[in-house]
């Protein structure tokens, strides 16, 4: 297991948690255990508190056989009280000799006739005490110290397993106090308030999911800013081709009116009608066109289009041929600089053909035929450069433009991950596209470059 991915377990941490606190309040157990006794063992030796005990538990032995007036032979009721005193042995003698004792071993007194030790007459615990039937002598052992050391030992139990708690909670609340955070921090997101950062503390699941959180706090907001470009730009593209749509269109509902309430005055003003109608018609639909084929590029997702593997020689110099065949048609001039080396690359013919269409259109609309178009194309780098430059009419400047087949171009070349530069002044226009080729691997085949 990875030691860092240990270490920010969070089940890893609990149970350091655990066998710390078990390893502190063992500690602290056997350090309140030994001093604990330690200072009981000096109170009693130093102190008469067991000597007073044990002459008060003889008396209380010796008012309870005279309040219950018990017989020497009463051994059940004997054996009750002393269940209840507990920690004490009595020991009972008459004339010298032993008849009774709760250590069990009564009988084998009797029948051994075991007498009574002189020394121990001048024990603190021996005494004389009246029975119903007799006078007797008792000896009381007594064992109170032990009460106490069960004291102790209960209260360094006791001490030990709440410092334990404690410990435990310690941990517990700092990462319940870490959850009640990221609850409210979430609950301020849901608020709609996404510009609010989650809190990140250690390096557990808990701080992972606050990082996930916040980097889907971030990608959600992209998103929206996103979104909301995409709002305003097809609002303007909408608003523009409104205005560029509405011209064309008003200019030929006039000219049907005229035709159809035949205001022209002669055949040859009703021709011009119909070719200017015919004008804007085409002009309505070249705008429609634009307008759709922005919309089928701009809603296209990356994985919808499919690419083919080319040769790069052929597929540029066919598509290049073919523009150039166009300019010739419209009385261009042209300066070609190709590229002979070999090179691959994979392309969505379709769309790539569409970029060169777009541009090639452009330039026989404001390129001035009297200055030659150049156009070379070149390999550095594992990409390939597409270099387009010609002159601009001065008239170009007063035509208006949606821009849609610029943008498009632009798109297709991103979705291909090249990139388009346009370079424009009042008297030149360039344009450099570079796309990505294929290279060759060590066994001689062609990997796409990312």
């Amino acid at each position: 297991m990875n030691k860092i991915f240990l270490w920010g377990n969070l089940k890893f941490k609990l149970i350091l948690s655990l066998i710390f606190s078990l390893t502190l309040s063992l500690v602290l157990f056997l350090l309140f255990q030994a001093t604990g006794e330690d200072i009981l063992e000096r109170y009693l030796t130093k102190t008469s508190f067991i000597e007073k005990q044990e002459q008060l538990t003889i008396s209380e032995f010796e008012k309870y056989v005279s309040e219950n007036n018990l017989t020497l032979n009463d051994h059940d009721k004997i054996a009750k009280w002393i269940r209840e005193t507990k920690y004490v042995n009595v020991y009972i003698y008459k004339d010298n000799k032993l008849i009774y004792a709760t250590d069990g071993y009564t009988t084998a007194t009797e029948d051994s006739g075991l007498l009574l030790n002189p020394h121990l007459r001048s024990d603190p615990q021996f005494s004389y005490i009246q029975f119903s039937d007799a006078e007797v002598q008792i000896y009381m052992e007594c064992f109170f110290e032990y009460k106490y050391y069960y004291i102790v030992t209960i209260s360094g139990v006791v001490i030990s397993f709440l410092f334990f708690i404690v410990i435990m909670l310690f941990f517990i609340n700092k990462k319940t106090s870490y959850i009640g955070v990221l609850e409210n921090e979430i609950k301020i997101l849901e608020g709609g308030d996404l510009t609010y950062r989650i809190t990140i503390k250690g390096n557990d699941e808990l701080s992972s999911l606050a990082q996930s959180i916040n980097e889907m706090r971030k990608s959600f907001i992209e998103r929206l800013e996103n979104e909301e470009q995409a709002r305003i730009a097809n609002s303007d593209l909408v608003t523009a081709m409104s205005h560029d749509l509405r011209t064309p269109l008003t200019a030929l509902v006039g000219y049907l009116d005229i035709i159809h309430f035949k205001k022209y005055q002669t055949d040859e003003a009703f021709n011009k009608y119909i070719h200017n109608s015919r004008e804007k018609a085409y002009q309505i639909k070249h705008l429609s066109d634009k307008l759709f084929e922005y919309f089928t590029v701009f809603n296209t997702e990356d994985n919808d289009l499919e690419y083919e593997q080319f040769d790069g020689i052929q597929l540029i110099g066919q598509l290049i041929d073919e523009q150039l065949l166009l300019l010739d048609n419209n009385g261009f001039q042209f300066e070609l600089t190709p590229y002979n080396i070999p090179f691959h690359m994979d392309v969505h013919l379709i769309s790539i053909r569409r970029v060169l269409d777009n541009l090639f259109s452009n330039i026989i609309k404001y390129a001035d035929k009297l200055k030659p178009v150049k156009i070379n194309y070149d390999v550095k780098d594992d990409l390939l450069f597409i270099n387009i430059e010609n002159a601009v009419i001065k008239e170009a400047a007063n035509v208006s433009s949606t821009g849609i087949g610029m943008k498009t171009c632009q798109k297709i070349i991103e979705k291909h991950k090249g990139q388009i530069a346009v370079t424009s002044t009042k008297e030149f226009y360039s344009i450099q596209i570079s796309l990505p080729l294929r290279r060759p691997t060590h066994d001689g085949k062609l990997t796409p470059i990312d």
